[in-house]
């Protein structure tokens, strides 16, 4: 079972022979947040750390929580994962990032992505575009 797991089935582990195994309802556990200070401090955390590589252990030591408990309480108050988040900044960044000079390996690199075809790939699915395309029809509807 994942320990992570937001529900839960609970089943007898030793069944009467001739009946059914008792199974109880699976209940979602109520929503855990993080509480403000936690919430901001992970993702200026985050921010900071965009082209390093910030584990969610060190997030969630920095917040005083356990990993799993830390990542269903960052869900339960950006929705979104802290990887999503991480993604979701980083392409910001990468969208400021490529209306400069810097060549989209540089991009790539300075918004922490492994390398330009990860960049190029993650950007293509959440754009409908690659980056160096992406950059064109801005420039040209700017200028």
């Amino acid at each position: 079972m994942n320990l992570c797991a937001s529900t839960a089935t609970f089943t007898a582990s030793r069944p009467v022979p001739g009946q059914p195994a008792l199974t109880l309802p699976a209940r979602p556990l109520p929503p855990v947040r993080l509480s403000a200070w936690q919430e901001r401090l992970a993702k200026r955390l985050i921010a900071a750390n965009l082209n390093t590589g910030l584990s969610m252990a060190e997030l969630a030591r920095e917040c005083g929580l356990s990993r799993c408990h830390f990542s269903r309480a960052f869900h339960g108050s950006t929705g979104l994962s802290p990887h999503q988040w991480l993604t979701h900044q980083r392409l910001q960044r990468a969208e400021e990032l490529l209306l400069g000079t810097r060549s989209v390996a540089e991009v790539a690199q300075d918004c922490g992505f492994a390398d330009q075809a990860h960049f190029s790939r993650v950007f293509a699915r959440r754009f409908g575009q690659p980056p160096s395309q992406w950059r064109l029809e801005r420039l040209r509807r700017a200028g």
